[in-house]
């Protein structure tokens, strides 16, 4: 029989386990491993004889193969306790949920892979596919001949310990040091993809785990339908950390799914003037201009010069979207210019902002369809739109990200499901 170093976990479940004496000492039923140190630690044996179960460690064991028969050998069996801070691969971690970091998505375990690293049994990777579950019905070949009649790939996955990030484990309190760390290295994005294909709890528990900063972009990134639970679910304390760095127009959105009740929960928490500009918000049609725009924007007045407004611009914190385009006020707060920051660096200081401004503002009145914001931005080509209220006053912007967020990117991510 030639000794295995590296092989399946379902292949030595249920296998006899042989002690040095050749007595059998039950069926391998599951394996306590650690995750204390680098890649799960191999630490003990569930096992099973004669309708009984213990629990033991080896001080030597070998897995062997011959002829597609595996043989487990070992000598100095020793009865333990689980500990606390150890799991069972079988119980916490086959056929359930992890992410993979790497192609960014959620996959379920259908088998892993152990090696023998410097004397000691650790897992190194996880398999997933069709294969893997045929394999563990003992009809593998079967599956290979469906999967090619219908004409599809049958090849399983293999994801390197490095590249996962186990929800079920921590679920399950188990002792990791930094849960979801690696979950947290991921744009926010992609985290949001993965987060709507979680459960409600598994969300929750990534939510409640993140840092504000991270769990405020990755909210702003995730799909609408999703977005009002999330928040509901979170606790108060958390909730208001998250939404403390979001704009107001995101908190509108959200909170416009919520009920009455659960929105003046959320509302209560936020600083008074914040609350004030998101319920102006909420009143705003759906499917118009101003459901959209983002009441944060730059803007000056007439007789201000270019060398006032970088000075000002340098000591005031913006969001990057803000710089897309500066507006120029009257004395009514009527907007009628607009300047770029390309325009700023390119004039002189002392130059009055009205001798360079752009007098073609495209305002939208935020009552107006959001149709009609999107058409002028692909018509001009332009990064953002002042929205006015029907005095021509300066109310809000609407940004060309936002409508691809809201609008486009929605409307693509259905169609290439």
């Amino acid at each position: 029989m030639k000794k295995m170093s590296v092989f399946l976990f379902t292949n030595i479940l249920g296998k006899k386990i042989y002690d040095e004496f050749d007595d059998v000492l039950g069926e391998l039923k599951d394996i306590y491993v650690t995750t204390d140190e680098g890649y799960p630690r191999v630490i003990g044996y569930k096992v099973k004889k004669d309708g009984y179960t213990f629990h033991y460690e080896f001080r030597n064991i070998n897995f062997y193969a011959s002829d597609n028969k595996v043989k487990i050998l070992t000598r100095g069996s020793k009865e333990i306790l689980p500990r606390t801070y150890s799991y069972l691969l079988s119980e916490n971690l086959l056929d359930k949920k992890i992410v993979d970091i790497n192609g960014k998505q959620v996959v379920r375990v259908d088998d892993l892979r152990l090696a023998e690293i410097a004397g000691e049994y650790r897992v190194i990777a996880v398999e997933t596919g069709p294969l893997a579950k045929f394999r563990r019905m003992g009809c593998q070949g079967v599956g290979k001949f469906i999967y090619k009649v219908i004409n599809k790939d049958y090849e399983d996955r293999v994801i390197m310990w490095d590249d996962v990030e186990s929800l079920e484990m921590i679920n399950n309190n188990l002792k990791i040091a930094v849960p979801y760390k690696k979950l947290s290295t991921l744009h926010p994005a992609d985290l949001a993809d993965i987060l709507e294909e979680l459960d409600d709890s598994s969300r929750k528990l990534v939510f409640e785990s993140l840092d504000e900063d991270l769990a405020a972009d990755t909210l702003e990134e995730i799909e609408p339908e999703y977005k009002g639970s999330i928040i509901k679910d979170l606790s108060e304390e958390k909730a208001a950390e998250v939404l403390e760095n979001m704009p107001n127009d995101e908190i509108a959105d959200i909170l416009d799914d919520l009920d009455d009740d659960e929105r003046e929960k959320i509302l209560v928490n936020l600083e008074t003037e914040d609350a004030k500009e998101v319920k102006e918000l909420l009143q705003y049609e759906d499917e118009t201009v101003g459901s959209i725009m983002s009441k944060d924007f730059i803007s000056f007045n007439l007789d201000i010069t270019i060398g006032e407004i970088i000075e000002i611009l340098r000591e005031t914190e913006y969001e990057d979207d803000e710089f897309n385009s500066i507006f120029i006020k009257d004395e009514k707060e009527e907007v009628i210019g607009v300047v770029s920051l390309k325009d700023l660096i390119l004039t002189k200081p002392e130059t009055k902002v009205k001798e360079i401004m752009n007098e073609k503002t495209n305002a939208l009145r935020y009552d107006l369809d959001i149709d009609e914001a999107i058409e002028k931005c692909a018509k001009y080509d332009l990064m953002s739109i002042p929205v006015v209220d029907e005095h021509e006053v300066l109310i809000g912007v609407v940004n060309t990200h936002d409508l691809i967020d809201e609008i486009l990117y929605p409307i693509w991510k259905r169609k290439n499901k």
